[in-house]
């Protein structure tokens, strides 16, 4: 399969497509992705979509729904395809634990309430990790309070926590299955690491590339 973007330079490549195919054909190391959460608001799901938007499509063709969304199901396929490596990876609290033999805990405090039902507004999501990641300094801490960042895709996460969770990751290839706008890409890049991004949806495809064009700053040594 042909990349969607590749950069030879730096070692960044995306593909267009469902992860579930294209996983098995490419060579990584290391897993830090946001899957979809399966919290998609449904009558079968009261307490609403844990303040995952749910905007229908507006006849555009720019609607917000998150695909597969409506379950974990394709989450834990993917990780049984991945099973064994490093795992970083995003969930709601109100889902079951990913299949993953997980070491711990973190939260990002995202320092606003979602729009979900039931009696609490959540304004936090976990970060699920297993063995593998490092201490990337003594300031490291289990919880994250980052404000979101919803410019370029409804839902992603902001570049600066993903610098963090990408610096802590083990050496190696880093893959993100459910790549949407490129962050960890981009945060990826920015620390000279290597990454591969899959994308199911083309305009979050184009919108990552733009982003992994833009060069990075080297400022240099502090003076």
């Amino acid at each position: 399969m042909s990349p969607y973007y590749e950069d030879t330079h730096s070692g960044i490549t995306i593909y267009h497509g469902d992860c579930r195919e294209i996983i098995s054909t490419l060579e990584f190391d290391v897993i830090v992705t946001d899957p979809p959460y399966g919290t998609e608001q449904s009558e079968a799901n009261a307490r609403g979509g844990y303040g995952r938007r749910q905007n229908h499509d507006k006849g555009d063709g720019a609607g917000f729904t998150i695909a597969n969304d409506a379950g974990v199901e394709v989450r834990d396929q993917v990780l049984a395809i991945t099973r064994g490596y490093p795992t970083c990876l995003f969930g709601s609290p109100r889902q079951p634990d990913p299949p993953i033999c997980v070491a711990d805990r973190l939260v990002w405090n995202k320092t606003r309430p979602g729009m979900n039902g039931g009696p609490w507004r959540y304004m936090h999501e976990t970060i699920y990790v297993t063995e593998g990641f490092v201490r990337v300094n003594n300031s490291a801490t289990s919880v994250f309070t980052e404000f979101p960042a919803a410019s370029e895709h409804l839902h992603a996460k902001p570049l600066s926590l993903m610098t963090s969770l990408v610096a802590a990751a083990p050496p190696g290839t880093i893959l993100d299955p459910f790549m949407g706008s490129g962050t960890t890409l981009r945060a990826a890049k920015d620390l000279g690491r290597k990454a591969i991004g899959i994308e199911l949806e083309e305009r979050y495809c184009e919108i990552a590339a733009t982003r992994l064009a833009q060069g990075v700053l080297d400022f240099g040594e502090p003076a």
